[in-house]
């Protein structure tokens, strides 16, 4: 978790710091000045979004801060240690944000990070066992456990039913333009049956293959929920291509051509024919923008993270897909970041597309999380067979010379807090 934890630092250094126009001040001093004068503030609708966003920004830092601390220490500590930490690096940004105008230093942001480190932090506390003991529950059922392919189930949960906004659901309103639509076009029904093909090797892997007649329908069957939430539109062909994916997935003759290396060539056609969209080019090109996420930063943060969500969703399960046929991680990140960046290049020539290197980062960034994963709990083979079927008669793990390596199990090992843990076979520090 630790490289998580860097990793969430230096996203929140990067957001804090952009776009990046840096202006040499005549003196530091001025900076006080700066931060005296955010306490003259009116209370209206901007300032509590932007308190709000402040609320949020820095939960993460905690949260991931605690998974790294002892779990021997009292409980408050560790929160206290998150709230320092989260306070520590706002102080820092909000400093540096003097010479990096129209950023402005403010005490008020300060203190909202802050609390939301701490908020991280407890958070992390409240939730972190009962989920390791939840999974661990559902692996002794042979439904899941701590890995890869669960770790991107959940980003896809998270970008199908997140909001996209905070106002109202307007549910009749989205039922209305939903059957109001003409038939869906054939080229996104495409590229929807693609990525649920995706979602279906997922849930193969962490379920097992057996099981995957009855969690994709189920997760199909969910999509209307989508209704409810605010910001969520349904669209026909996103329910047509569920449809056509969940047909490949349970007719048998089909179902059995669904290799991995089936599953990652469709997968990386669905990256590849959904980033041509609108599929006819213009002569005029468009500039191409080199600093990363700098559209979503651009927009409001509910549609950022709706779409930061479903990229990473689309683009780690290429990641994933194409690893499992053996490639491995490293060399799969390499393939689909070179895939993108081949896709960034001709959107210069599409219309209504934005040409910039953010997906090609962002899938550096899911393979580094991807291959952490796989490090830390085992590498998951994919569209195999079910876990129990995996696990069964395999040989004991040899002790190493500790007794805390001497007693791993089938369902993990003990930690020194005397809870089972997954460990995929390899140690873990969790």
């Amino acid at each position: 978790m630790r490289r998580i934890f860097y990793l969430t630092c230096a996203l929140v250094v990067y957001g804090s710091l952009y776009p990046f126009h840096f202006v040499l001040r005549e003196s530091p001093a001025g900076t006080i000045e700066a931060l005296r004068q955010s306490l003259d503030f009116a209370v209206n609708r901007g300032f509590l979004r932007d308190v709000l966003v402040n609320l949020l920004v820095y939960i993460p830092v905690g949260f991931f801060f605690v998974l790294e601390e002892r779990p021997d220490r009292p409980a408050w500590l560790r929160a206290l240690r998150a709230a320092l930490a989260g306070a520590a690096l706002s102080l820092c940004m909000e400093l540096v944000q003097y010479y990096f105008p129209p950023r402005e230093p403010s005490l008020i942001d300060w203190a909202s990070n802050t609390l939301s480190a701490a908020a991280g932090g407890v958070l992390g506390i409240a939730f972190a066992t009962p989920a390791r003991h939840g999974i661990d529950t559902l692996a002794g059922w042979g439904l899941a456990r701590p890995s890869s392919a669960l770790f991107l189930v959940l980003v896809w949960i998270g970008a199908l039913f997140s909001p996209g906004d905070w106002g109202s659901s307007q549910t009749l309103v989205k039922l209305r333009a939903f059957f109001a639509a003409g038939a869906p076009a054939p080229g996104l029904v495409v590229v929807a049956s693609l990525q649920w093909i995706g979602i279906g090797a997922l849930a193969a892997a962490v379920a097992g293959r057996r099981r995957t007649p009855i969690v994709l329908p189920v997760l199909v069957l969910a999509l209307p929920l989508r209704f409810l939430v605010p910001g969520q539109r349904l669209q026909p062909y996103e329910l047509a291509g569920a449809g056509l994916a969940l047909c490949c997935w349970l007719v048998a003759p089909i179902s059995r051509r669904l290799s991995p290396g089936v599953v990652a060539i469709l997968v990386a056609v669905g990256v590849l024919v959904d980033g041509l969209r609108p599929w006819h080019f213009v002569s005029q090109s468009s500039a191409f923008g080199w600093i990363p996420f700098a559209a979503l930063l651009d927009i409001q943060w509910p549609v950022a993270l709706l779409i930061l969500f479903r990229k990473c969703a689309i683009y780690g399960t290429a990641v994933w897909a194409i690893a499992r046929c053996g490639v491995g991680i490293p060399g799969s990140t390499v393939l689909v970041s070179f895939l993108l960046a081949s896709i960034e290049a001709v959107q210069q020539f599409l219309p209504g597309r934005t040409a910039e290197t953010t997906d090609p980062v962002l899938a550096i960034v899911l393979g580094l999380v991807l291959l952490r994963l796989d490090h830390k709990y085992g590498r998951d083979p994919g569209v195999g067979q079910p876990l129990l079927e995996r696990h069964a008669g395999a040989p004991p793990q040899p002790a190493t010379g500790s007794a805390r390596d001497a007693h791993t199990t089938l369902r993990g090992r003990e930690s020194a807090s005397g809870k089972k843990v997954w460990t995929g076979g390899r140690r873990s520090d969790l």
